[in-house]
């Protein structure tokens, strides 16, 4: 199959995925999460159905399938007594070419160049693909030596908290709790033995037991890691699409949000969890092992799970029955139509790539005078612009309409061989066109990005900006207030939504400090209220850091007596 059109459709199921996903916003993680997974399943199900269903054939014009390369390649035309008919009915003269030489030796030229092409197209495609797995399957074996080198956990806190949450949980399976000196927080895998294996850190605070146990069991019964191993696989294969990767950081962090909200469930605090949440961000796992344990999280991502958590007011039921099949049966219906389309290039298309058939359909015009002075080639002759004959009677013979036909569609293919290189960049245009129409991007928003600051921006990174709603007015506010001048800052500080009228107060405050200071701050509720507060109190403080402890301790200024 065709790398393009295939990239097109997980494009479109991507795209479906990710306005399903916004529409839902107000529905519970675990119902989103399983909108996010059964949208890379699709994506994963795509090549491997477009091969096991029946082909269902969409006619498209020529210049498309061109542009997608669908369809045979177009084999040589020369001339024809056809081109003598068209110059007979129409009067019209066919210049000489200039180069004297068989056309077939030049044609044969662009299919050779093709065929190279194709074949690096394909090498391009299958090894990223190919690194994606490999990188993977190192880090299911640097599971596999961690799990080997782990310790038994025997605590009497930590047994307790697991016997506890598989009761409540209702998960009868055996679990093994371990723990080891080469983790920075905890993780948990594995489907039919799962294992929960702890950091030191987290080992040596069983007051957190309950906690840390309900979530990472909250993994295991909801099978996140099986997700997890999905996702890794879905981008692998469409590694070229960028809302495939997208899509795989929305459903990892709904997997988080939804193992939060079993937490939740089980009566665990909510201020004392997002303090948690806080402290394993610091130690979050990086490097080989995120290939078989995680992904890259969002810069929003802690923030958005510690305002869910805070929130006492959003969905947090548990994903039905109902819910799952429902949305499985709306999938399937989007997903198989697509996977069996087939673009192909419409019937004039084919008759424009098969002059030699029409030439043979259309009757042979006779040799005759042509009126007028009118310049006629003959095929295979080596014809010169003194060639010219006169019809002293000024008498025409009337080509027949089936000449005239044959020619008018196949005098395209002929310009089109005799620029390969003008063909190819109108195919490299048209994939730009498509990938940046698919999310949104407009010459009219690159325009108005260039004009509030942002010019020269690639493809790739108008992409970017339109998936995160990077506004120019957002660009104007955040230069305005001091922040995010390049576009790499711009794109971060969108990404954690970082509002530039706070960013703006906080700064006359004296407040100064980086986009991760900012974001920490506001994940806790440090406001610029909070800071005039403090200094109402005579305590002016300006460090983020000391800011966000002195919120995380609870200190209250127009409460407490004594200062921090």
């Amino acid at each position: 199959m065709a790398i393009l059109p295939l990239a097109l459709k997980s494009l479109f199921v991507a795209a479906a995925t990710l306005l399903l996903l916004r529409l839902t916003r107000h529905r519970s993680a675990a119902e989103r999460s399983t909108i996010a997974h059964l949208g890379l399943f699709a994506l994963v199900a795509l090549p491997l159905a477009s091969l096991a269903l029946p082909s269902l054939s969409l006619p498209v014009p020529e210049s498309i399938a061109h542009a997608l390369g669908i369809g045979a390649a177009t084999p040589p035309v020369t001339a024809t007594p056809s081109t003598a008919g068209i110059a007979e009915t129409t009067g019209a003269t066919f210049p000489p070419p200039a180069v004297e030489q068989p056309v077939q030796a030049v044609s044969d030229q662009p299919s050779v160049l093709g065929d190279v092409v194709s074949a690096l197209a394909r090498h391009a495609y299958l090894l990223p693909t190919v690194a994606l797995l490999l990188l993977t399957l190192a880090a299911l074996f640097r599971l596999v030596g961690l799990r080997a080198r782990a310790e038994v956990l025997v605590e009497p806190e930590w047994l307790a908290a697991l016997a506890r949450a598989q009761r409540r949980m209702g998960f009868k399976s055996g679990t093994a709790l371990l723990r080891s000196e080469e983790l920075a927080s905890p993780i948990s895998w594995g489907l039919m033995r799962p294992t929960i294996l702890l950091s030191d850190a987290a080992a040596r605070a069983p007051e957190q037991a309950e906690a840390i146990i309900a979530h990472e069991l909250a993994h295991v019964v909801q099978l996140d890691w099986a997700k997890l191993m999905l996702a890794r696989v879905a981008t692998a294969a469409f590694w070229f699409n960028p809302l495939a990767w997208v899509l795989a950081r929305e459903a990892h962090q709904l997997r988080e949000e939804a193992a939060d909200d079993a937490v939740l469930a089980a009566n665990i605090n909510g201020p004392d969890y997002a303090e948690l949440l806080i402290g394993v961000a610091r130690h979050e796992c990086r490097g080989v092992l995120l290939g078989a344990h995680g992904v890259a999280p969002g810069k929003n991502s802690l923030h958005r799970r510690i305002a869910r958590v805070l929130d006492l007011n959003p969905a947090r039921q548990p994903s039905g029955r109902s819910w799952v099949a429902g949305f499985a049966a709306g999938m399937l219906t989007m997903a198989v139509p697509l996977a069996a389309l087939t673009l192909a290039p419409s019937q004039a298309a084919s008759v424009a790539a098969s002059p030699e058939r029409a030439a043979t359909d259309a009757p042979a015009s006779p040799a005759s005078p042509l009126p007028h002075g009118v310049a006629a080639r003959a095929q295979g002759t080596d014809a010169s612009p003194s060639t010219v004959a006169e019809n002293p009677a000024g008498a025409a013979v009337a080509a027949p309409l089936a000449s005239t036909q044959t020619v008018q569609l196949a005098l395209p293919v002929v310009v089109a061989q005799a620029s390969p290189s003008a063909r190819g960049s109108q195919e490299i245009d048209v994939d730009q066109l498509i990938q940046m129409r698919a999310v949104g991007v407009t010459p009219d928003y690159k325009r108005a990005l260039a004009q509030a600051g942002l010019p020269g921006l690639t493809t790739d990174q108008l992409m970017q900006a339109r998936a995160l709603d990077v506004t120019p007015e957002y660009v104007r506010d955040m230069r305005a207030a001091g922040m995010a001048k390049s576009f790499e800052q711009i794109l971060n500080a969108r990404a954690l939504r970082l509002d530039p009228g706070y960013l703006g107060e906080m700064r006359r405050l004296g407040v100064q400090g980086s986009i991760d200071d900012y974001q920490g701050m506001i994940a806790l509720g440090v406001t610029p209220q909070y800071v005039r507060r403090l200094r109402a109190r005579g305590i002016n403080v300006t460090s983020p850091d000391k800011l966000t402890e002195l919120k995380a301790l609870g200190f209250d200024p127009d409460k407490d007596s004594d200062g921090p």
